[in-house]
């Protein structure tokens, strides 16, 4: 290693841990071997968490230990660490590839190509790799800086954001890089984004950051020149379209070509990186191999047979709006498909091998991209309790955890009725779904902690009458919460609402009479939220209502 003072695996700190003395940022020796006394991983920002994961952690374990069965996972889970015996072996691993884990060598840097150079020498600042930091001609106003005076990074931030950047960069034009044969006028078209930018990520999250590298570790016989990036061949500034070997390759696909340039060290010692070089990278030929980190959508097509699409997380939405996604364990020709890691999650809980109140957490991300996916338009990110009884399908819990999160959308759904039933009876017209706030997404602001609540305790393998209490005493707050965003509506109105308006139309070829009244809206509206809250208000049979 030609420069001692950019090693990753014992000199620089640079992965975010949290422990008993709070957070800090270690070197990724320590971030392992140390891995069961550390709380979680605290990244800069949410869409950092599977890229400590998939690029570095995960792939060094999986590597190092060989291929992983159910039998050691549920080893591992049990014993909380790495056995002596794997600590040596993770060790040696890491003293065997350390050269290839210098981020300043000058031969090898780590997931870097060396001697990356555009052909007129531009650089880019370093916040080109930091999505969430104004750059080129998107600098607001009231940014003291100017692009030519960058804020320099410590060499370890700057390693995560050339990291995130393989994961998640944008698809705008590349600069071209000196010997890449494929560059036109000097740049790089058709690039897409990052793997994870096609994908809506869920990253299972255990009580202790070995935990949480355990749950992300897939189960099975690695595929025939399966390595991670630094165990490949060292990379060149052309790019190439290829399928990925395995899932080593896959967690550190180099979807960029990435070349640091450091400041010279300051007083301190400390190396910074102000400058670097950011060209195009490899591409995956093909659909979207099977990456374990997503759920999927799957559709019917009378040629192909049987699509699957990775199932992208949507703005707005609470993580436990897609619930039924991810508790889609058993594979199917049509509807959804949770993602690898929790039906291996799920198999573990069904062999026993994981204890049915297991306090597991999943983390959701995403980016939404703009114009062309050139841009960064949004962050979408989450953190929930996932109940692992849910993921049986023979439990009483998943039925029950479905049945809350449906009744929750399901009262918004009824509240923005009301409303625009109000609207239409003072003589206006509602907006178009989608269009303007709705009043039923505060509502399910309102019912989030509620939904929360009772996911967390649903992680406690509660016996049929505490499930039944639980579900009861949230229909009780849900429909506290839900009339009064109904009165809320209501106090607004004008007098002439009462009385209504009558609106003669056609539709399908006859002529149909509506009357738009504040009294039948708000017996509809009663009567809905009767319908979804099963547990507070039983359906009466209909023999029994015909008799009554």
């Amino acid at each position: 290693m030609s420069d001692p003072r950019g090693c990753l695996v014992d000199q620089v700190g640079w992965i975010p841990v949290l422990g008993a003395d709070g957070p800090k940022e270690v070197p990724l020796r320590e971030a392992l071997l140390g891995s069961h006394i550390f709380t979680e991983l605290v990244p800069d920002m949410p869409t950092m968490l599977p890229v400590l994961l998939r690029q570095v952690l995960v792939p060094v374990v999986l590597d190092a230990l060989g291929d992983v069965d159910g039998e050691l996972w549920a080893e591992l889970m049990d014993a909380g660490e790495f056995t002596a015996e794997q600590k040596r072996v993770i060790g040696r691993y890491l003293d065997e590839h350390l050269p290839r884990f210098g981020a300043l060598d000058a031969a090898v840097p780590f997931g870097q190509v060396a001697g990356l150079e555009h052909p007129g020498g531009k650089v880019h600042p370093v916040s080109v790799l930091m999505p969430h930091v104004a750059t080129g001609n998107n600098t607001p106003l009231w940014d003291a800086r100017l692009a030519c005076d960058p804020v320099p990074l410590p060499l370890g931030a700057a390693v995560r954001w050339m990291l995130h950047a393989q994961c998640w960069d944008t698809a705008a034009i590349k600069t071209a890089a000196v010997d890449d044969p494929q560059v036109k006028a000097g740049k790089t078209t058709g690039n897409r984004t990052g793997p994870l930018g096609r994908l809506g990520v869920v990253t299972p999250l255990g009580t202790t950051l070995f935990e949480t590298i355990v749950l992300n570790m897939p189960q099975g016989v690695r595929a025939a020149g399966d390595r991670p990036q630094w165990a490949r061949p060292t990379m060149k500034p052309s790019w190439q379209l290829r399928t990925p070997t395995g899932v080593l390759d896959l967690f550190t696909w180099q979807g960029r070509r990435v070349r640091l340039v450091p400041d010279e060290p300051e007083a301190d010692g400390q190396v910074r990186v102000r400058w670097v070089v950011l060209s195009a990278g490899d591409r995956i030929d093909g659909p979207q191999p099977e990456d374990p980190h997503t759920c999927w959508t799957i559709r019917q097509d009378k040629n192909k047979g049987s699509i699957r699409y990775p199932r992208r997380h949507l703005p707005g939405l609470m993580g436990w709006q897609g619930l039924d996604a991810l508790l889609a364990v058993e594979r199917d020709t049509t509807g959804f498909e949770t993602s690898g890691l929790l039906v291996q999650t799920a198999t573990a809980t069904l062999m026993g091998d994981l204890p049915s109140n297991y306090p597991l957490r999943v983390a959701t991300c995403g980016l939404v991209y703009g114009t062309q996916d050139a841009i960064v338009s949004d962050i979408l990110a989450d953190d929930m309790p996932l109940p692992v009884a849910a993921l049986r399908a023979d439990h009483a819990v998943r039925g029950s955890v479905i049945r809350v999160c449906e009744q929750a959308r399901a009262l918004a759904r009824t509240v923005d009725h009301l409303a625009a039933n109000l609207i239409r009876a003072v003589g206006g017209e509602p907006p178009a779904r989608g269009k303007g706030q709705q009043p039923g997404t505060k509502l399910l602001h309102v019912l989030d902690p509620l939904v929360r609540r009772f996911l967390t305790g649903c992680q406690h393998d509660p016996s049929d009458d505490e499930l039944e209490k639980a579900h009861r005493a949230f229909e009780t707050l849900a429909e506290r919460a839900a009339f009064a965003a109904a009165e809320e509506l209501l106090h607004r109105l004008p007098g002439r609402a009462f009385t209504g308006r009558t609106v003669t139309k056609k539709e399908q070829g006859k002529t149909v009479t509506h009357t738009y009244q504040q009294a039948s809206a708000e017996r509809f509206f009663h009567s809905a939220v009767r319908k979804t809250l099963t547990h507070l208000y039983p359906q009466t049979p209909p023999a029994e209502e015909t008799a009554a």
